[in-house]
């Protein structure tokens, strides 16, 4: 049986971890009332049900938003990539699964000189 130190102990450590685990995401609020805000808010914060939600309920195309909408002064997928938990499943959703982290390098004097 655990003794009243050892409870408040745990109590304590748990309490700080979950403080430490929370995400910049979930600071982020809307400046305005505007639906762009508001999609900003709910891309960066992870909920891929509230994106989806938001996406129907604001009237506007994924490819509007993915290519038009910015969020303090950044394109909405770099806003995302800076201040989401999990971006890239977010982002693909923005971009119908096309976005794209990896970089790709290709020699171009070795495939030159192939042909």
């Amino acid at each position: 049986m655990m003794n009243t130190f050892t409870k408040t102990l745990a109590t304590i450590t748990l309490s700080l971890s979950t403080i430490g685990m929370a995400s910049a995401a979930d600071s982020l609020f809307a400046a305005d009332d505007s639906i762009t805000s508001k999609l900003c808010v709910v891309a960066a914060q992870g909920s891929k049900i509230q994106l989806h939600k938001s996406i129907k309920d604001s009237g506007l195309s994924k490819s509007y938003i993915a290519e038009s909408v910015t969020c303090n002064n950044q394109n909405i997928l770099a806003f995302v990539q800076d201040h989401a938990e999990d971006p890239d499943k977010m982002n693909n959703i923005l971009t119908n699964g096309k976005f794209n982290t990896n970089v790709n390098i290709i020699d171009l004097a070795a495939v030159n000189s192939k042909k």
